[in-house]
């Protein structure tokens, strides 16, 4: 079944909001102070982002591809196996995403973000850091 433009966008926006919820929401999970899963490790993050995948994947994969990624629609145009002309759309229903999933999660963690000192503990619930805090590093693994 071929699905509209629209519906594959709306699939990536709430894939990659999903993808979001789960694996930055484990993060805060894991690192803010005060939470039910405070210290619980990097195999509780692990476990968010493997599911922050596979859901999407399973829910949305038969619609848009799951890309859930702006790498991966790249990845998939470049190689021939996504139209160029969908790119930029896909992009852009990721980002918005990527925002509202991010968003939930800040709101859902909003007391803990107050009780936590630890800017870095912050920071690692928005993007991915290294133990050497290096900027330019965390910029690297981003882009």
């Amino acid at each position: 079944m071929e699905y509209s433009l629209f519906t594959k966008l709306a699939a990536e926006f709430v894939g990659t909001a999903v993808l979001m919820v789960f694996g930055n929401g484990s993060v805060a999970n894991a690192e803010l102070k005060n939470t039910k899963g405070y210290h619980a490790g990097w195999l509780n993050i692990a476990m968010g982002y493997g599911f922050g995948v596979m859901f999407p994947v399973l829910m949305f994969g038969g619609i848009s591809g799951a890309h859930i990624n702006p790498a991966m629609t790249i990845a998939q145009a470049v190689n021939g196996m996504f139209p160029w002309n969908e790119v930029l759309p896909y992009i852009i229903a990721q980002l918005l995403g990527a925002l509202v999933g991010q968003l939930i999660v800040y709101i859902t963690y909003y007391p803990h973000y107050k009780d936590t000192d630890d800017a870095e503990a912050i920071l690692g619930t928005f993007c991915t850091t290294d133990a050497h805090n290096d900027r330019v590093n965390y910029f690297l693994n981003e882009f």
